[in-house]
């Protein structure tokens, strides 16, 4: 086991309430961890998760994706809130709540189970926010009133009242407070439709990750895209056998400006990613060309088709067109906003993958009053401002360019998934 800058860690048992505790504090902390947090605390939850047999994958002081999802399964099984943060109700339960210096208390506080979906039949499974609309709104509705946070009526559309109901559920949980339900309060509410897989047995590697469920059986690599607001945590899971490893974590990605929403209620040009589980895209060119990936720059060494930018190539982006969301043949002059002018993005698309998301013959949006879903929406390399700070995108996922050749280098058409929420 990997214990980076720790001294050693006690041996944690399992008492009969089900509650883990220890003879002394080696390894503690006493300040709420999340996303982004990072140190030595971050390191020691990681080594106490992974040592309770809930993969948070390497001991490397990141708090990411993998370690939220090993966060919130082990909130799962021991009955707690499931909010992926590491208080001190979670950390009492790991025993590692408290000062390095004291004994750290062996019975937790008590504790207030979320609330469950009912029967599996309610579930958020990508965040919702002001606009949004469906049965994922309806069940955000009925577990805010059930927590206590009225909401007005029960009615599917996401609006002001609702908006006002999940700040006040997010100020007193102590999650990010922007007014979106999103994978972080949707799990804290017992909603969240895609929880992680159960843990992996006490004792493995630490680079074991479980993966989202959902996920097809021929899945052999997956982009899990953990967003919070504009900004993600991109992790890049690889089934080797029957185990799944992490590839890479803890990767810095960008969404849309707006975040992420679900496919079904996203529109383009709303400023948002779409959510959901999405395979490798696939497209045509208009010379007969398939591809899977391409770039203004040097092929990085992918293992499907690329295809290398030339001029004419333009990708539709106009809604209720013919050419909504393919790959077309016009000149730069006649290739205009939405539309991409795919040799004008020699930064951002000097790289990249497409993800399948309202791809091929049934796509929506192609024709008169269908809602245009999503177009152009790839995983290319980030877009900078006039101050060099990475920027939101305007619907697709970036990374930084040596996390994205090292991700593009790995997935493989029929094989890979990306998984935004």
């Amino acid at each position: 086991m990997m214990l980076v800058g720790l001294t050693s860690l006690t041996a944690v048992v399992v008492g009969d309430a089900g509650v883990t505790s220890r003879a002394d504090a080696a390894c503690a902390f006493s300040a709420n961890l999340g996303l982004g947090s990072r140190g030595a605390a971050v390191r020691c939850l990681q080594a106490t998760l992974n040592a309770a047999g809930y993969n948070s994958g390497p001991v490397d002081g990141a708090f990411g994706g993998v370690t939220f999802r090993a966060v919130t399964a082990y909130q799962r099984a021991k009955g707690l809130v499931v909010d992926g943060l590491a208080g001190r109700q979670t950390a009492t339960a790991l025993a590692i709540w408290g000062r390095a210096s004291t004994p750290a208390p062996t019975t937790p506080e008590p504790t207030t189970p979320s609330p469950a979906p009912s029967a599996g039949r309610c579930a958020v499974n990508a965040s919702v926010r002001v606009g949004s609309t469906g049965s994922g709104v309806r069940c955000l509705q009925s577990a805010l009133i059930a927590a206590g946070y009225p909401v007005g009526p029960v009615d599917g559309q996401f609006g002001n009242q609702t908006r006002a109901a999940v700040i006040k559920y997010q100020r007193a949980k102590g999650l990010i407070v922007d007014g979106v339900a999103g994978r972080q309060t949707a799990s804290s509410l017992g909603i969240w439709g895609s929880p992680s897989s159960a843990p992996a047995p006490s004792g493995s590697s630490a680079s074991v990750c479980p993966p989202p469920r959902g996920l097809p059986a021929g899945a052999r690599q997956v982009v899990v895209v953990t967003a919070s607001g504009s900004r993600a945590d991109v992790d890049l899971l690889v089934r080797r056998g029957s185990t799944w490893t992490c590839a890479r974590t803890n990767m810095s990605g960008r969404v849309g400006s707006n975040g992420v929403r679900t496919l079904a209620q996203r529109r383009s040009g709303d400023g948002t990613t779409p959510g959901g589980i999405f395979p490798l895209g696939s497209m045509t060119a208009p010379d007969g060309q398939t591809f899977q990936f391409f770039g203004n720059g040097v092929n990085p060494g992918v293992q499907g088709p690329w295809r290398q930018v030339r001029a004419g190539d333009c990708w539709g982006a106009t809604p209720n067109t013919a050419d909504y969301n393919v790959l077309v043949r016009r000149t730069a002059g006649n290739c205009r906003a939405p539309d991409e002018y795919l040799p004008n993005f020699q930064g951002a698309y000097s790289r990249a993958a497409l993800i399948g998301a309202n791809m091929g013959p049934n796509r929506s949006g192609n024709g008169a009053g269908e809602p245009a879903l999503a177009a152009a929406i790839f995983l290319h390399r980030h877009s900078f401002d006039a101050n060099g700070n990475s920027r939101p995108t305007a619907g697709c996922v970036s990374l930084a360019n040596d996390d994205l050749v090292y991700v593009l280098q790995q997935l493989r058409p029929g094989e890979a998934y990306f998984v935004v929420g």
